[in-house]
């Protein structure tokens, strides 16, 4: 109770200041917005409506987004025709609106592509993985072409999709779903069959430290803006997920970290362990990578993400879906979400928050493409890669050494543009420390529990969102 009365007394304070000094700006609300004024996501594309059988499936175009909507236990079904020689993802983002009542691994949607005799190419299941906190769940079923991929997927023909939305789900809302189609073109001389580029277990490269750079994250997939290298500050109402897009070349990986800032001197409060979360996406939208809990006691509350290198051959890695997704060249997306539990009690309006990313790696050639790749969606444009270069910021020192001490210098006072009204406003929250322990629900420890991503059976807490 003592630790809690210091939290909620150096918050409230923060608040207060936050109040006095800068009022937030106008910010846009959509109609699933909570009452607390944040930002839902936002579905972009062509209305669509599921059937409730596949007979009557309406078909998906290649290259084009959808929006349709699923109940609680409610299934939909659609088409798309696929040729014999392209690899084809099709993914799907459901958001629950921001404070919806949600629990983990009871909360969530699979998505299927079967193949034109019913037998099942792929699947993923993602779901929710904190209690009370609702953020859009993506990722993608595909079918590869080749050595190793299944067989009956790989001829041509009307291929069925379903979203099913689970039925003991606490929300009672219809969740707004976002579908997208992408067709990857053939490699030339045929599919490569080339090995995976294997586990990866090096140290990753550590996000830069220094001074920020303000940018507002995007409300989907759809307007993510483009970060590169650097240290970036946005500003988020608790329950909001932001979107940001990263360019990655064959050969590089991310290493980014989203924290809370803080001055790291009272090490009393072990209140804020999740307090932020994040997630990588692969340019098809699928899941390459979950945020683990990086900070260590007396340091801002920080999440950490560090993929493999992009290389096609990845695909081919049975064990590893974080290998698998680094699969392509293009712009990936780093989800941030603020959780409300954690933050809303305690804060009023906006919370900074810093995303640092750090794109490393030496650049290497790829597969020769059947097909134009980049307008297929994967790939780099020029355009993309010369703002990439634009917005890169030095980092300092370029050994392992220098790059550790930059992850340990957190920081400990910065100035921050209020939105809408440009007013700098100093933020102090030296309350805001971590201990680096995970909370599992109560209502999974120890029981087997279902990994969102490969579907498969675990035992243990599940992982930190």
């Amino acid at each position: 109770m003592k630790d809690r009365s210091k939290v909620r007394t150096g918050l409230a304070a923060v608040a207060a200041l936050c109040a006095a000094a800068a009022a937030p700006g106008p910010i846009p609300v959509a109609a699933a917005d909570s009452t607390a004024g944040a930002r839902a996501y936002e579905t972009q594309g062509t209305r669509i409506e599921g059937a409730g059988d596949d007979t009557d499936a309406p078909p998906l175009t290649t290259g084009r987004t959808y929006v349709d909507s699923v109940a609680p236990g409610e299934k939909r079904y659609y088409s798309a025709q696929l040729d014999g020689e392209s690899a084809a993802y099709v993914s799907a983002v459901a958001a629950p609106r921001p404070g919806a009542g949600v629990a983990s691994y009871r909360d969530g949607v699979k998505v299927t592509l079967e193949n034109p005799d019913g037998g099942i190419c792929d699947t993923a299941s993602p779901k929710v993985e904190t209690n009370d906190v609702a953020y859009p769940l993506a990722d993608y079923a595909s079918r590869q072409i080749g050595s190793g991929s299944v067989a009956s997927c790989r001829k041509a023909g009307r291929y069925l999709v379903t979203v099913e939305r689970q039925a003991d789900s606490q929300d009672p809302d219809r969740w707004p779903l976002e579908l997208r189609l992408m067709v990857e073109p053939p490699v030339k001389g045929g599919a490569t069959g080339q090995t995976p580029e294997g586990s990866w277990h090096t140290t990753p490269p550590r996000p830069p430290s220094g001074s920020t750079h303000h940018q507002q994250g995007g409300r989907g997939f759809a307007d993510a803006p483009l970060v590169a290298t650097g240290a970036w500050e946005d500003q988020f109402r608790p329950g909001e997920t932001h979107f940001y897009r990263v360019p990655v070349e064959w050969g590089q990986q991310i290493s980014a970290v989203a924290e809370l800032p803080a001055d790291g001197t009272d090490k009393s409060t072990r209140l804020l362990d999740q307090a932020v979360g994040m997630r990588a996406y692969n340019p098809a939208r699928g899941l390459a990578k979950r945020g683990t809990v990086s900070a260590q006691e007396g340091e801002p509350p920080r999440t950490e993400v560090s993929t493999a290198p992009a290389a096609y051959g990845n695909r081919f890695a049975k064990a590893d879906y974080s290998i698998r997704a680094m699969s392509f060249t293009g712009g990936y997306y780093l989800a941030v979400t603020l959780n409300p539990s954690d933050v809303a009690p305690h804060v009023k309006g906006t919370v900074p928050v810093i995303l640092r990313v750090r794109v490393a790696g030496d650049t290497r050639s790829g597969p020769t493409y059947d097909g134009n790749a980049v307008k297929a969606g994967f790939g780099l444009s020029d355009a993309d890669r010369r703002a990439a270069k634009r917005q890169a910021m030095p980092v300092p020192g370029a050994g392992p050494q220098a790059a550790a001490d930059e992850s340990r210098d957190g920081l400990r006072a910065v100035g921050y543009a209020g939105l809408g009204a440009g007013t700098a406003l100093l933020l102090g929250l030296g309350v805001w420390t971590l201990s680096a322990r995970r909370r599992a629900p109560a209502s999974v420890s120890g029981a087997p529990v279902e990994d969102p991503t490969t579907g498969q059976q675990r035992y243990g807490p599940p992982p930190a969102w």
